[in-house]
């Protein structure tokens, strides 16, 4: 039976997961020779990376009203720390002449991103205090 409507948490949810979803195109980029096919993956998955960056409409309605700004702050913190260590990580995994261990990271974490949202963040309504 087909579900008609969704809730307002599923519609919410539904863009960040199926923007880390696409965002894990990039893998393709390590399957091909052609460089206007690489242009291709790269920009399907930045596509993706720009629908899924909408998790702030979750901080904003999830978060308690009068601990709005606090919420932001650690919100933007570990957003923060995954830009300092993504770049030592993928300094890392390049090697040599190939990039593939490094792009193929940058999927497997959207991958686990669009499985955190699907299997761990629960509901999505405003937390009363």
């Amino acid at each position: 039976m087909i579900r008609r409507g969704c809730t307002v948490g599923f519609a919410r949810k539904l863009p960040i997961i199926g923007g880390l979803l696409i965002s894990t195109s990039i893998i393709g980029a390590n399957f091909v020779d052609s460089t206007p096919l690489v242009i291709a993956f790269l920009a399907l998955a930045f596509f993706g990376n720009g629908l899924a960056s909408i998790t702030w409409s979750l901080v904003s309605t999830l978060a308690p009203a009068r601990l709005l700004g606090l919420t932001g702050g650690v919100f933007n913190f570990i957003g923060n720390l995954s830009a300092i260590t993504t770049p030592i990580v993928i300094g890392f995994l390049a090697t040599g002449d190939s990039f593939a261990p490094a792009i193929t990271y940058i999927a497997v974490l959207a991958l686990i991103g669009a499985l955190s949202y699907v299997l761990l963040v629960g509901k999505v309504e405003r937390i009363k205090l």
